[in-house]
């Protein structure tokens, strides 16, 4: 069978609710990351027991705001962070017992947690598959010893040496990693050796992104002091441009414009934030979209603890927003569905007009309702996207 032949065409499923939880505790703070965490040490946080009880205190608060959602049916669960492994695992089966005391949980609810390579072993793993965790991302990066130093990121080269057979033998089926490319100082070569060393082991998801300069963060300060070097970006274009062609030789799908699975191994919690879908957003730092509203928790674990549920919230504009996620994904989709579905009827002609325009181009292909992108497309990505949201 082809491997095209085995790619969902996905659609709307709005019945579902997700829940994504914020740990935003970690060793030490990455100087590219501008997610919201602390690095606190190797220690466990001296407050993890006051944050869960926050976490339980935001959902119950949020049901009160939003009481459609006591009739939903969580079907994913993602814990991130900062470094959810930080946590222990008893914290996190607490959690999803309450999570069940309040909702009603999809058969195969995927729930997973994202994990750091210095806290991964066979014995965390065993702990995670007993409570119910199904799912694991390994945040790796790249082995690089001097790749880590860039990053500025904690590293133990006993732990990343053990990561291919731990991840191989883990009694959690769905385990994945992310690798980044174009960091100074890291070669291509580098890159793909690091790469083929997760190929050659048939890890089932893999999740492959250009490094980024994001204001607000060490990185960006240092390099506008000249401390360090702006990413590879050619370095970047032409691994960007490598991998679909890469992978797919070795049997996975391209799903989203950084993500790669085996066919049935897709992060399904990631397509909730692509394909527009409601989902909690639980903790310090976290976002959410209920009931058509968006909103954002403060980046500050002590004044979230004392007032976990932020009130403010905005109406979401899909006529926006559906371009900035719907179209990063490059499995195909019923398009028509979710135009029908969201938009207005100004905003539906536009999308509509704009996407007969890239189909005559020859950047998509639009046939039954389904909409996918090509290939050509991929470099052209965010020029598109902007055609089609402003």
């Amino acid at each position: 069978m082809e491997l095209l032949d085995k790619q969902t065409i996905w659609q709307v499923r709005n019945s579902y609710l997700g829940v994504y939880v914020h740990f935003p505790y970690c060793f030490k703070k990455c100087d590219y990351c501008d997610f919201y965490s602390e690095g606190i040490g190797a220690a466990p946080a001296n407050d993890e027991k006051l944050l869960f009880q926050a976490y339980q205190k935001e959902i119950l608060e949020r049901k009160i705001h939003f009481p459609e959602i006591k009739n939903r049916t969580i079907d994913t669960v993602f814990f991130g962070g900062g470094t959810p492994s930080k946590a222990s695992s008893k914290s996190w089966k607490d959690f999803l017992n309450f999570l069940r005391s309040e909702f009603s949980f999809a058969d195969d609810t995927e729930i997973s947690i994202e994990v750091n390579p210095e806290d991964l072993s066979a014995e965390l793993l065993e702990e995670y598959d007993s409570i119910g965790i199904n799912r694991v991302n390994v945040g790796v990066q790249t082995l690089e010893p001097k790749g880590l130093e860039f990053l500025g990121r904690h590293y133990d080269s006993e732990r990343y040496g053990a990561l291919v057979d731990v991840l191989t033998h883990s009694p959690i089926e769905r385990v994945g990693i992310d690798l980044m490319y174009g960091i100074p100082g890291v070669s291509k070569e580098s890159f793909y050796r690091d790469l083929n060393l997760f190929l050659e082991a048939g890890l089932p998801h893999l999740s492959l992104y250009s490094l980024t300069l994001e204001k607000g963060t060490q990185y960006s300060r240092d390099v506008t002091d000249h401390k360090k070097r702006e990413p590879e970006e050619n370095i970047q274009s032409e691994i960007l441009t490598n991998l679909p062609v890469l992978l797919k030789e070795h049997g996975y799908l391209w799903y989203e414009v950084s993500n790669y699975a085996k066919p049935g191994f897709e992060s399904r919690h990631n397509l909730k934030y692509w394909t527009y879908e409601p989902y909690l957003g639980i903790g310090p730092g976290a976002h959410g979209m209920i009931e058509g509203h968006r909103y954002g928790n403060p980046r500050n674990s002590s004044l979230y603890q004392k007032k976990p549920s932020n009130t403010k919230y905005e109406p979401a504009d899909p006529s926006t927003e559906l371009s900035l996620t719907l179209f990063r994904l490059f499995s195909p989709f019923r398009y028509l569905d979710f135009i029908d579905t969201y938009l207005d009827s100004e905003s539906k002609i536009k999308y509509l007009k704009t996407i007969e325009g890239w189909d005559k181009k020859g950047l998509c292909s639009i046939e039954s309702g389904v909409f996918q992108w090509k290939p050509a497309a991929l470099l052209l990505l965010d020029d598109l996207i902007l055609e089609i949201s402003l």
